[in-house]
């Protein structure tokens, strides 16, 4: 190995931990669990969506969460969850929005909620997006923004990644 090679070996695992802690990893995500069954095109499988706790600046847990499924995806059945009341309605986009309402217990800011969905997926493979707002109280987190590389102005992943699923090609 060169020396000047060795010298940027050297500089890369003594940086690497520094790296690592000024990394600012999101504080939470909306996570997208297909629970081992692959998303194929044209075809239904049900999903979980997590959101891992409750809004950080007021620490408490969740209230309201509105999950957005485009015109793309064929259908959406949502899932009962226990302690929260779930509406179905149609934007003026043909997207369809899902709001689960608290009706029962709030959880606590660290506990975290499942939301089940059966989902129709879209007819083409591709990356397709579930945009979902998380509401606590009075403080709003929406998490929509696509995840991707960094750039000069966003490190990566972004503060507010959109859940996002790989709809492979119908088998």
């Amino acid at each position: 190995m060169s020396p000047r090679l060795a010298l940027a070996a050297l500089l890369a695992a003594a940086l690497a931990p520094a790296a690592l802690l000024t990394a600012g990893p999101a504080s939470a995500h909306a996570i997208v669990d297909l629970q081992g069954t692959p998303a194929y095109a044209s075809q239904t499988s049900t999903i979980s969506l997590e959101l891992q706790h409750g809004c950080l600046a007021n620490q408490v847990g969740i209230d309201t969460v509105v999950v957005y499924v485009e015109k793309s995806y064929r259908s959406v059945e949502p899932g009962a969850v226990d302690g929260w009341k779930v509406s179905v309605k149609r934007t003026s986009d043909k997207t369809r929005k899902i709001t689960y309402t608290l009706t029962g217990t709030r959880p606590s800011f660290n506990t975290p909620t499942y939301f089940p969905l059966t989902i129709g997926w879209p007819s083409k493979p591709g990356v397709y997006g579930l945009p979902v707002k998380q509401k606590c109280d009075s403080e709003v987190n929406v998490w929509d923004v696509p995840d991707g590389p960094a750039t000069a102005n966003q490190p990566s992943p972004p503060l507010y990644p959109l859940p996002r699923v790989k709809v492979l090609k119908a088998r």
